[in-house]
């Protein structure tokens, strides 16, 4: 009975909240967030990607190597630079964005992401 319960649950959820809840597991395994903490970070960081692909925004993380960094990112070019649409649920562990300082394509991993704001002119 609770199979068939979660098989009919599971037809009826969005691929953005399954592709969270794939964030949220990531963020749980390499990191010791709260589970509170690690759900406010899949909702910022799908935020994130919902702004990104319409404008610039300011996001901090921290890199591999342990340093900070802050940087304005878009995924304004993404379509015409890879030929194809922006798909965040297909985003596993790592978020790609388009560098406007570096002038180049970054990633940050999700577990290492720490906050975003929106980049006004």
């Amino acid at each position: 009975m609770g199979k068939e319960k979660t098989e009919f649950e599971e037809q009826f959820v969005s691929k953005t909240e399954k592709t969270k809840k794939l964030w949220e597991k990531r963020i749980t395994e390499n990191t010791t967030l709260s589970m509170e903490s690690v759900q406010w970070m899949a909702q910022r960081i799908n935020s994130l990607l919902e702004y990104m692909q319409y404008g610039y925004a300011l996001i901090a993380y921290r890199k591999q190597d342990g340093s900070f960094y802050m940087g304005r990112g878009t995924l304004v070019s993404y379509e015409s630079d890879f030929k194809k649409k922006h798909d965040m649920t297909s985003i596993k562990a790592h978020v790609a964005y388009w560098d406007a300082e570096q002038q180049g394509w970054r990633t940050f991993l999700i577990e290492n992401f720490m906050e975003w704001r929106p980049i006004v002119n």
